[in-house]
């Protein structure tokens, strides 16, 4: 799955003050907003059309940071099929038929609060919450509460790393329930985030995630994503992403069975596991204001 053109909109903060007291207490209630948007279609014997939205809020106080993330990325491909039917070439009748599948269709909410203990302190505890839904491999939706203490290695003006650990707790709905399955259970995540700048004109991101289901020790996911982003000119930048998403045990599918006569006939629905392995590309313009 590729998104093909995405724009990132940055909308700064403007701050007027009277005192460097004022503009102190201006820059640590500071907040930022970055807007990616996204549409992708194509038309002719086959029509895809994609759509992709995300938003990021983050509010800073002193000793605090309010972050808020959004989005959607959804897939639509309509197939064209041509029949040409009849008794000799001369009087063959042309027709053709339409079939529409969604081939990506993920939207997802995240929210977190972050405390330090103390002014320019390396440690800080979190809580976060966050609900997902992704109907093609299988999730019709995952809420999710954490809490947890991290600290941070790195806040160099080139690099800055932090690493933090936590519980949580979550409750998943399945698109096709298996037996036995359990929809509330407890977690152990891990998470780690890493910007890199190489120069003025060139930076690099890396987040690790890593949740563990403390009921199966087998059903764990991680979560990696990275990003290159160049500046092209004062106001925009050229970005390319790259992510991975691995679940040790995915969630399961349902798929119509139809015997091999022609025309065939329906069987029945079975079940498969979804892939444990998702990837995802992008190339992103980034427009800063």
């Amino acid at each position: 799955m590729s998104l093909k053109s995405i724009a990132v909109i940055t909308f700064p903060c403007i701050v007027i003050a009277q005192t460097p007291q004022a503009q102190a207490d201006a820059r640590a209630r500071a907040w930022s907003n970055v807007t990616t948007l996204s549409f992708v279609a194509a038309s002719g014997n086959s029509s895809v059309n994609t759509v992709g939205f995300s938003n990021d809020f983050i509010k800073k106080w002193n000793l605090t940071a309010l972050t808020i993330k959004g989005g959607m990325i959804r897939s639509q491909t309509v197939l064209t099929s041509i029949i040409a039917v009849g008794s000799s070439l001369d009087d063959v009748i042309v027709s053709k038929s339409s079939s529409s599948s969604v081939t990506a269709e993920n939207y997802f909410l995240n929210g977190r609060l972050d405390y330090r203990l103390k002014d320019k302190d390396r440690w800080y505890w979190y809580s976060g919450a966050s609900w997902e839904r992704n109907l093609p491999i299988g999730l019709s939706s995952r809420l999710a509460v954490t809490i947890g203490l991290g600290r941070i290695f790195a806040n160099a003006e080139k690099t800055k790393w932090r690493v933090d650990a936590g519980i949580g707790a979550t409750r998943e709905e399945p698109v096709v329930v298996s037996h036995g399955f359990q929809r509330d259970f407890g977690t152990l995540n891990l998470t780690s985030e890493l910007r890199h700048k190489f120069n003025d004109n060139v930076n690099y991101s890396a987040d690790l995630a890593f949740t563990d289901n403390l009921k199966e020790s087998d059903e764990w996911m991680l979560v990696f994503k990275q990003g290159l982003t160049v500046t092209m000119t004062r106001g925009t930048a050229l970005k390319i992403g790259f992510d991975i998403h691995y679940r040790n045990k995915p969630s399961l599918l349902s798929v119509k069975a139809h015997t091999t006569d022609n025309p065939p006939v329906a069987l029945g629905d079975i079940t498969i596991r979804a892939k444990k392995l998702d990837t995802v590309t992008t190339t992103s313009l980034v427009i800063t204001f």
